[in-house]
């Protein structure tokens, strides 16, 4: 999902470091900023507007193994599914003519999955097979997990992976989605928790494509006094897509009875009451998993129903995905000229494992809003790659 790119240097830098040494201070980014009640020439309204818009791509488990020496493929990617009380596997293929090779047992998986996969991938194949043969657990001593299929020249694609070392430790990383699109339709945030590389030492692994045995790629430099393959896996990724871009009409959502937490769609709102203005000063949305992403603004999204002409507001925001803050933040911009709203958003402050300009700093938010009336908002909004 975007991290294979990176994953040389990504293992020499993160396993140097601990998830609280690459998280922003997130109380003391956001401050404690509140907006003026002069940036409001308009009466209040039991109501607020929203401009923003959340996407989950649920996914259970997912394991990426490289590998070497093969004339078609170099990268199998499995996921795994929760659907109808039942689990159901996703494989990708990587092969070197750029083409990525989707096998999967239920159309169930890529339902509403197939743009977002294209938008990632670029050219990409779907192939329905009968069966799919995988485990993927995890226990005491470390991961274990098996794939058979065959593929679209009909076949066998095979590899098995069982660690085993006690106490194994699993950690958490934001993946950089840096080099996906150059004009992206929304900004793809993945956030693997229980994140780990698999050890070397012990470790029983094959894999096996079209029948030949393949050569698990290795990680160049040993850290910790411990050699990795580069293969990585996460028990439990969160996959969202931010602020898909839109074109049309939006309503506002109307708090009634008055209330500072209201649901519209899968976004909850926590609002805070600036004299009788209701802001936003949160939204989170859940996937299907149980795990939560958050956006926290300091100061809170002023009541843009109400906002002023000619009223400029600067503030910032910060993200929490499940209990763990400050996982990457940015700022906000906003400017109300007559009846028209300028909402714009730049990501800028994170961590990523390898050097150069980071890399959340090249995408930003472009949002125009027209209210002509309040049964008549139109929006337009857009993500934007910054050059440089």
């Amino acid at each position: 999902m975007g991290i294979r790119n990176f994953i040389f240097s990504l293992v020499l830098k993160f396993s140097k470091v601990k998830l609280d040494n690459i998280l922003i201070d997130h109380h003391k980014y956001l401050g404690k900023r509140e907006n003026s009640l002069k940036i409001y020439d308009r009466p209040p309204r039991n109501m607020i507007l929203s401009p923003f818009n959340l996407t989950f791509n649920p996914t259970d488990r997912l394991l990426i193994v490289n590998f070497e020496e093969d004339s078609i493929y170099y990268s199998i990617e499995l996921q795994i599914f929760n659907k109808i009380d039942k689990e159901f596997p996703l494989v990708i293929m990587y092969r070197k003519d750029n083409m990525k090779d989707i096998y999967y047992t239920n159309e169930i998986v890529i339902k509403n999955r197939k743009k977002m996969i294209s938008d990632l991938f670029g050219k990409v194949s779907f192939n329905q097979l009968d069966n799919i043969e995988y485990k993927f657990q995890f226990d005491e001593m470390g991961l274990d997990a098996y794939l058979f299929l065959k593929d679209k020249l009909e076949k066998e694609i095979e590899f098995k992976i069982k660690e085993k070392i006690s106490g194994r430790e699993l950690t958490s990383i934001l993946t950089p989605i840096g080099t996906v699109s150059k004009k992206p339709e929304y900004f793809t945030i993945v956030f693997l928790n229980k994140f780990g590389m698999v050890i070397k030492e012990n470790t029983e692994i094959f894999v096996k494509i079209h029948g030949f045995s393949r050569n698990i790629t290795e990680m160049p430099v040993p850290m910790n006094k411990m050699s990795f393959y580069s293969a990585h896996y996460s028990l439990e990724p969160l996959i969202c897509n931010w602020n898909n871009n839109f074109n049309g009409n939006i309503n506002p959502i109307i708090l009634y009875p008055p209330t500072l937490n209201v649901s519209d769609g899968n976004i909850t709102f926590n609002l805070v009451k600036n004299s009788d203005y209701y802001e936003i000063k949160k939204i989170s949305g859940n996937d299907d998993e149980g795990h939560t992403l958050s956006f926290d603004f300091s100061p809170a999204i002023p009541n843009l129903l109400s906002l002023g002409s000619n009223s400029k507001i600067n503030g910032r925001f910060s993200v929490i995905i499940d209990k763990k803050k400050g996982i990457f933040a940015g700022k906000y911009h906003l400017v109300r000229i007559g009846e028209a709203i300028e909402f714009r958003i730049t990501p800028n402050k994170g961590w990523q494992p390898f050097p150069g300009k980071l890399w959340l700093k090249t995408y930003k938010w472009i949002s125009k809003i027209y209210i002509q009336d309040i049964k008549d908002i139109k929006i337009s909004s857009y993500w934007r790659r910054i050059k440089g």
